[in-house]
């Protein structure tokens, strides 16, 4: 099979790249190992992907308006979003929707193994397995890694390593009495007896509760951590599903390298200190579309600038939000001084604003120098 793009894996990075490919009548094939399949994730989506990827109303299961933030001693900061929502979804619906819309607009869609790439003098062939036993040959010119955190398509090719893994855990519980609390309200626990170094989250979906750790993979066991936090909210209802995955929370030093590119988890493009990677996924997708678009329909644009178009517009939230977990994420001490920070309004109004459209949102100079001052004092008592 001869196509002109192959994206290899069916998340939402590599739907969103194939749907843009296609809609753009490049030859595209879509490669998913299991069309059933989803990743864990706590599938929080900000309202900025909702408007920019068209998102119908009836995937977004929880429009959630009031979180809640817990510090290692129980101090609980509540917050209530004014101007937008945190949209919950199903990551086996979103993903399955996704994946759907790029065939609809013309993505061959193809469930099967992906077992290895190589270069050619024309680009590359792919060696996959497909269901009855039978094997399968794709020759493209253009290749797209979307294939996860341990991205074979990167590891085959020679890609530098994803550098920093963190692992989690999430458990679902059918809704019920216990757990009605729930029902528009997203709990964050900075707590280092269940998370020593992330956090652990409650977020709730249409007919059941995500309850969920992570922490730094090989630091702790995730599985004690978990049965800690369950504990600790008093939770005596019983998980009907259980999940688990890593997480890479730094950019690869490169991902783009010949004539392949590497999107969402594959590229490391997962947010520090909240683990926010849907978004990050589907950006990454449409804007390699975008630049490969450009790259073969007479612009010119290297593919090399995907890559430097993401970094310029996100690198500086990675930044951030990275010099954030490792000032405030090393101690409980610490953790205690980052949740006494958020109470104050307009820690809370700027992240509530970056965080729907992912842009950093500029503050009056006062109010900029009041949270600086914070910072320094919060972060002086706490060490």
């Amino acid at each position: 099979m001869n196509v002109d793009v192959a994206v290899v894996g069916g998340g939402p990075a590599g739907a969103s790249a194939a749907n843009e490919l296609a809609k753009k009548g490049l030859s595209t094939i879509l490669i998913e190992r299991n069309l059933s399949n989803a990743k864990p994730c706590g599938g929080a989506i900000p309202l900025g992907l909702i408007e920019e990827f068209e998102i119908p109303d009836f995937l977004v299961e929880r429009k959630v308006t009031h979180m809640a933030v817990r510090s290692p001693k129980g101090k609980m900061v509540t917050m209530t979003m004014p101007n937008g929502f945190v949209g919950m979804v199903r990551r086996e619906r979103f993903d399955k929707f996704l994946r759907e819309r790029a065939a609809q607009n013309g993505a061959t869609l193809l469930e099967s193994k992906f077992r290895t790439i190589e270069e050619t003098n024309g680009g590359y062939r792919l060696s996959l397995d497909i269901k009855g036993g039978e094997t399968m040959e794709v020759r493209s010119k253009y290749v797209i890694g979307a294939d996860g955190a341990n991205s074979k398509v990167a590891l085959d090719l020679a890609f530098p390593p994803n550098e920093f893994k963190a692992v989690a855990i999430q458990q679902r519980f059918h809704s019920c009495e216990e757990l009605a609390r729930y029902e528009n309200l997203v709990e964050i626990w900075y707590d280092g007896e269940v998370s020593p170094d992330f956090y652990a989250w409650v977020f709730p979906k249409a007919d059941h509760i995500a309850i969920g750790t992570g922490t730094e993979d090989g630091k702790a066991n995730i599985k004690h951590l978990q049965a800690r936090f369950i504990e600790k909210l008093g939770i005596q209802a019983k998980p009907y599903y259980e999940e688990a995955a890593k997480i890479p929370m730094h950019p690869r030093k490169t991902f783009v390298k010949g004539n392949a590119m590497l999107v969402g988890d594959a590229a490391g493009l997962v947010t520090p200190s909240n683990g926010e990677g849907i978004f990050f996924a589907m950006k990454s997708g449409k804007m390699s579309a975008e630049t490969l678009i450009d790259h073969i329909q007479g612009k010119g644009s290297p593919l090399s600038m995907y890559e430097k178009k993401f970094r310029k517009q996100f690198g500086i939230i990675f930044k951030g939000l990275d010099l954030m977990q490792s000032l405030y994420y090393r101690n409980d001490r610490l953790r205690e001084s980052f949740v006494s920070i958020l109470e104050d309004e307009h820690v809370q109004q700027i992240s509530f604003d970056s965080y729907l459209y992912k842009k950093m949102v500029p503050a009056p100079l006062w109010v900029q120098l009041k949270i600086t001052a914070k910072n320094l004092y919060h972060l002086a008592i706490g060490k």
